[in-house]
């Protein structure tokens, strides 16, 4: 899907936040309401915009600790470890890489032996063939948002 000005401008203040209204927003670019909401759809319905949700500190959970899980599979077991990685609650994030690892996996516990219960179930997960485990000594930055570049405009043709 391409985007155009408009949209990476509505992108950028959902962004920041996505309770916004199509209203808030319309009036913040100059353009109309329903404007707004027909782009809003578009995104959704373009996947642009996977969905709506609330970013928690983990921290201010309870989550005090957390690793990235560096994991080799076996080789033809991919599928079916990604999918269940994808499935634990206990883990954030799965990054699939080129390199020595096939996996990062992310996890948070509520202190260390929390965080080793959450890497056990990891590890024993069919087709995990090792996993090492980098423990978080300090976040420095961690961020969901995407900085977005406005398209160049596109130049006419001559006829």
């Amino acid at each position: 899907m391409r985007l155009d000005n408009l949209d990476v401008k509505i992108i950028d203040i959902l962004q920041e936040d996505s309770r916004k209204s199509a209203a808030e927003i319309a009036r913040k670019l100059g353009i109309h309401e329903n404007t707004v909401r027909y782009r809003i759809r578009k995104l959704l319905k373009g996947g642009v915009i996977r969905r709506f949700t609330v970013l928690l500190d983990p921290r201010a959970l309870g989550l005090t600790v957390s690793a990235a899980l560096m994991i080799k599979v076996e080789p033809g077991r991919m599928e079916s470890v990604t999918s269940t990685l994808m499935e634990m609650r206990e883990v954030t994030n799965v990054y699939q890489l080129s390199g020595e690892y096939d996996l990062i996996a992310v996890v948070f516990g509520t202190d260390l032996t929390d965080l080793q219960a959450r890497v056990s179930a990891v590890r024993r997960v069919e087709g995990v063939r090792e996993v090492n485990v980098f423990v978080t000594t300090r976040v420095l930055k961690s961020d969901v948002r995407y900085y977005l570049i406005s398209p160049k405009p596109q130049r006419s043709s001559p006829d």
